[in-house]
């Protein structure tokens, strides 16, 4: 125990209370669709996307990004169109936006086709563009499918044998130097290529998942086998927990609840979602009111379920033992971290200063609906005098971006309460 001038230090706790508010981090939350279709001669004018992104999307972190290649099934893609697809990332990097990526061939549900005829046309397309997605590697989430099928969404392909598919996949994975995460339609077609002969297990560590059909059907328009869905949403909380995860929501004959919905996004590990279709689904969440008790009371089923899109973390508790400071953190979130961070314990002294505390902490493990405790030694930052008020402060490594937690009065950081000598 710290003493001095026969004073004991004393820890008094701040309130810790949950808030409603949207935390909008980084690698979740609502994303409006912008298409794109390469040409040559490339007649692609972003002025009219600009202003679509000021208005529609500005409260939204994250866009998904179709790119139509289809002109270029039966040659390379040349370098006017390559250059076209630099001025498109570069436009969403400029507005701070944090990229869901789709290459595809076809974008009226025509992918057998306008695909090409051979898998190694597609491997060429995919070294062409991987040096670029490597210079945006930093601000896209995401790259959805491996080029092939309507929409890019990989059915009604010539292309989905588990060889094929893992030859495919390994492609995009090399030509992306391993850079981004990659996610496929289902996850039948996840287990193909991870199970397949040779894959990478660096592959394997960044291969996700995107369901466009969630609760459309009893299979969620074929993304699961006939009766499978409840198995596979099983399979799915356990196996894809640290990778981005996401997609559409579709009303099947009726529309589904948001609590049911959310129960549901909770098994997938749902971090992103589109906020504008379907229109039928999101208007009944939309009208739906969240009934107490709780922070959440009087919220739309809507906002409910945008709140828990990715991690959602809370500090719940925070004990003062003598030597260290104890936290118990819950992620109500519906996916972990897939990006690593670091902790710190930052001390701000009512003399002048700050200390910054580097915590060794497992945050891969904080996944979705884990409680989780830390226990933060208090060696060398304990203050000698006076009055201190202690934070905890969660960043992203690649870019030092702060994870906001669930607390009442919290933004880059949570206040944990004040050291005193009484």
């Amino acid at each position: 125990m710290w003493m001095r001038d026969k004073k004991r230090l004393r820890f008094r706790k701040a309130r810790l209370l949950e808030s409603s508010e949207a935390l909008n981090n980084p690698g979740c939350g609502w994303y409006h669709v912008y298409p794109f279709v390469l040409q040559v001669p490339a007649e692609l004018s972003l002025e009219e996307t600009g202003a679509c992104i000021a208005d529609i999307s500005k409260e939204e972190r994250l866009v998904l990004l179709r790119i139509d290649i289809g002109a270029f099934r039966a040659c390379e893609i040349p370098e006017e169109a390559l250059e076209a697809v630099f001025r498109i990332f570069d436009l969403f990097r400029e507005n701070q936006k944090q990229m869901i990526v789709r290459f595809t061939y076809d974008s009226e549900g025509k992918g057998m086709r306008r695909e090409p005829q051979e898998i190694e046309r597609i491997k060429r397309h995919m070294e062409q563009l991987g040096e670029i997605i490597c210079e945006f590697a930093s601000e896209i989430l995401v790259l959805q499918g491996i080029f092939i099928g309507s929409w890019g969404e990989m059915h009604h392909s010539k292309f989905l044998t588990a060889s094929d598919m893992a030859e495919l996949a390994a492609a995009l994975y090399r030509a992306v130097k391993g850079g981004c995460y990659l996610a496929v339609r289902t996850p039948k077609q996840w287990r193909s290529i991870t199970g397949y002969a040779g894959t990478e297990e660096g592959l394997k560590r960044k291969l996700g998942l995107f369901n466009d059909g969630m609760f459309g059907s009893s299979t969620d328009l074929g993304t699961y086998s006939e009766n499978a869905r409840e198995d596979e949403l099983g399979w799915q909380r356990h196996f894809v927990a640290s990778v981005p995860n996401g997609g559409e929501a579709i009303a099947d004959e009726k529309p589904v609840g948001y609590r049911q919905a959310a129960n549901e996004m909770e098994s997938m590990h749902v971090s992103y979602l589109n906020s504008s279709y379907q229109k039928e689904q999101l208007d009944y969440w939309k009208q739906e009111r969240v009934k107490g008790p709780g922070c959440f009371k009087g919220l739309s089923g809507y906002e409910y379920i945008g709140r828990h899109l990715g991690s959602r973390f809370v500090i719940r508790d925070v004990k003062f033992s003598g030597e260290s400071l104890q936290l118990v953190i819950v992620n109500d979130g519906f996916s972990g971290l897939y990006e690593r961070t670091e902790c710190f314990l930052v001390i701000e002294k009512e003399a002048g200063g700050t200390v910054c505390k580097r915590i060794d902490a497992d945050e891969t493990a904080w996944e979705s609906e884990r409680k989780i405790l830390l226990r933060i030694p208090l060696s060398g930052v304990i203050p000698e005098a006076g009055e201190s008020r202690i934070f905890f402060q969660m960043r992203q490594k690649k870019d030092g971006r702060a994870i906001r937690f669930a607390n009442e009065g919290a933004d880059d950081r949570v206040l944990l309460g004040w050291f005193g000598y009484r």
